[in-house]
C-alpha cells in the first residue's frame, strides 16, 4: 500500500496552533463509568484539581530535572561515574554539536521553506538546545521549538536524556526498600507471571527458547497450532520480533510471505538463541485488532500507550494515553523516515485528535485521517476505553515503586490486554503527540511533587544514590 498525499486539515504552513488550542485535549481524567469504580476515582481526581492550586515553582519541571540530574552525577565518585560525568559535560554536547549539520540537511531547508524560519536560527536554537537543556538536535523539529515562542518553553519539556540517564532511576529508588520489593518489568516472562496472579489480560508465553533449549511455561505443542508472536524475553518494543500467520496444520507464511512449518520456526529460533545470550526468544499468540480499529493498521497491531504516575497521595493516576500505528513494522508502507504515528486520546471521553509522525520531516504536520490508510482518527473513540484505562491503574497498583510507567496495551476482539510496561519511557513523542511540555501537563505537576521528594533526599548526607 502506498502512501495517500493527505494535507493536514485545518493547517496552514506550520502554524496549526490556532486549531489546536481552541480544542484541548483532556489529559487528567477518567469516565465515571469506569469499570472499576475505585481506580476510576482515583483518576479523575486529577482533573478536579484547577492549575491555580499547584504549587508555585520557581524553575519549570523540564530545567528543574536536569539540574538534579546533574547532582545526581557529582555525587558519584566511582570510576564509572567518572565515564557518565565526561559522557553528559563533555562527549555527549559535542557530539550532538557536530549533528546539527546533519539535522540542518535533512531538514532545515524545508523548515525555511514550509515555517518560515532561516537556517541560522535553526542552528542557532539547536546550539542552546543542546548547551542548556542536554537535547539532541533532532528534538527542535520533532517539539517544534521553531515556532514563535517555542524556545521559550525549552525548560519545561522532558527530554530522553534525564529519563534514561539517572535521574528516573534516582526517582523509583526515594523509597531505601523499594528496589528489593521490586516487580520487573523488563522480564515479560515475569510481567507474565504477575499479570496471570492479578487477573490482568495479557498474552501469556507458550514456549520458551534459551541457549538453543525448548520449555515450555505456558503450553504445549499443540498451543502452537494458530498464528504466533516471537519476541525477546527482555528488551523492550518490537526489536527482533516476528510474526507468523497459520495457513494450515502447523503451517504458517511468515512476514515475507515465505511458507514455513512449526519445525521450520522453532529450528530457527534454536539457532538463534545459541547465538547470544541475549537471544532468550518467547512464542505467544499473536494478537489482532478490535474491529473498530482494524482500519488504522495493515498487518500490525495497533498499540495504546498510557502514562500513569504517583499522585501526592502515591496513588496510581492516568496522566495521558495515545493510540500507536507503527509504520516501521508494517512492510508495505512507504512513509520515509517514519516510524510510528500517534494521536492524542481524551481520558474523560475516549475520542481521538489528530494523528501525527515522530520524525524531523513531520515538522507541523498534522491529520483528521490516518496518512497512509486514509480511515478517520479525529473524533473517533476508542473501543473499551474505560476498561483500557482502568486496566492501566491496576497495573500500576501492582508495581506502585515506580514514581511512572509507560504501558503499552492492546484492544482485542475479547477486550484490552496489557503488552509491556517501561518506567523508563521516552517522554518526546507523547509531548509532541500532545503538543504541550510535560511541564504544563497534570504529569509535570505530579513530577514536580516528587522532584521535591528526590530533592529532599539529596540534601540528607547520608543518603546514597541507587
Amino acid at each position: 500500500m502506498r502512501r495517500q498525499e493527505l494535507a493536514p486539515a485545518g493547517i496552514s504552513g506550520c502554524r496549526p496552533t490556532v486549531v489546536w488550542n481552541a480544542r484541548p485535549m483532556r489529559q487528567s481524567a477518567l469516565p465515571e463509568d469506569s469499570a472499576q469504580q475505585p481506580l476510576a476515582s482515583a483518576t479523575a481526581a486529577i482533573s478536579d484539581r484547577p492549575a491555580s492550586q499547584a504549587k508555585p515553582v520557581s524553575l519549570p519541571v523540564g530545567t528543574r530535572a536536569r539540574r538534579l540530574q546533574r547532582r545526581i552525577l557529582l555525587r558519584d565518585r566511582s570510576l564509572e561515574g567518572l565515564y557518565w560525568l565526561f559522557d553528559q559535560f563533555l562527549g555527549r554536547p559535542l557530539v550532538n554539536l557536530y549533528r546539527i549539520a546533519a539535522m540542518i540537511r535533512l531538514v532545515g531547508a524545508q523548515a525555511r521553506r514550509d515555517c518560515s524560519v532561516s537556517v541560522r536560527r535553526q542552528v542557532w536554537d539547536q546550539v542552546r538546545l543542546i548547551l542548556f537543556h542536554g537535547a539532541k538536535p533532532w528534538i527542535y523539529y520533532v517539539l517544534e521549538l521553531y515556532r514563535d515562542g517555542g524556545m521559550a518553553e525549552a525548560g519545561a519539556y522532558m527530554m530522553r536524556n534525564e529519563v534514561k540517564h539517572g535521574l528516573f532511576k534516582a526517582l523509583n529508588r526515594i523509597d531505601p526498600d523499594a528496589k528489593d520489593r521490586a516487580q520487573k518489568l523488563g522480564d515479560k516472562l515475569e510481567v507474565s507471571r504477575w499479570c496471570a496472579e492479578n487477573d490482568i489480560a495479557h498474552p501469556h508465553p507458550i514456549m520458551l527458547v534459551e541457549g538453543g533449549q525448548i520449555s515450555w511455561p505456558g503450553g504445549s505443542r499443540a498451543d502452537l497450532d494458530r498464528d504466533l508472536f516471537v519476541k525477546r524475553r527482555r528488551g523492550r518494543g518490537a526489536y527482533s520480533s516476528a510474526s507468523y500467520w497459520r495457513t494450515g496444520p502447523f503451517e504458517y507464511r511468515d512476514e515475507e510471505n515465505r511458507p514455513v512449518t512449526l519445525e521450520q520456526i522453532t529450528e530457527g529460533l534454536q539457532r538463534r538463541s545459541e547465538r547470544s545470550e541475549r537471544e532468550r526468544l518467547m512464542v505467544m499468540p499473536l494478537l489482532h485488532n478490535h474491529p473498530a480499529i482494524a482500519d488504522l493498521a495493515d498487518v500490525t497491531l495497533i498499540t495504546f500507550r498510557l502514562i500513569t504516575c504517583l499522585d501526592e497521595e502515591l496513588r496510581p493516576v492516568l496522566t495521558n494515553a495515545y493510540l500507536r500505528s507503527m509504520t516501521k513494522l508494517e512492510p508495505n508502507w512507504d512513509v520515509g523516515w517514519i516510524e510510528e504515528y500517534g494521536a492524542p486520546i481524551d481520558l474523560e471521553t475516549g475520542a481521538l485528535d489528530r494523528i501525527t509522525g515522530d520524525k524531523p520531516p513531520c515538522l507541523s504536520g498534522w491529520f483528521d485521517h490516518h496518512p497512509v490508510t486514509g480511515s478517520t482518527v479525529t473524533g473517533r473513540i476508542v473501543p473499551c476505553w474505560p476498561e483500557l484505562a482502568a486496566l492501566a491503574v491496576k497495573a500500576h497498583s501492582i508495581v506502585p515503586e515506580r514514581v511512572m510507567i509507560g504501558w503499552d496495551m492492546a484492544i482485542t476482539p475479547d477486550g484490552p490486554a496489557l503488552l509491556e510496561g517501561n518506567s523508563f519511557l521516552d517522554l518526546v513523542f507523547p509531548q509532541r503527540v500532545f503538543r504541550q511540555p510535560v511541564g504544563q501537563m497534570r504529569l509535570g505537576q505530579l513530577l514536580d511533587f516528587h522532584l521535591d521528594r528526590l530533592e529532599a533526599k539529596l540534601n540528607e548526607p547520608g543518603w546514597r544514590y541507587p
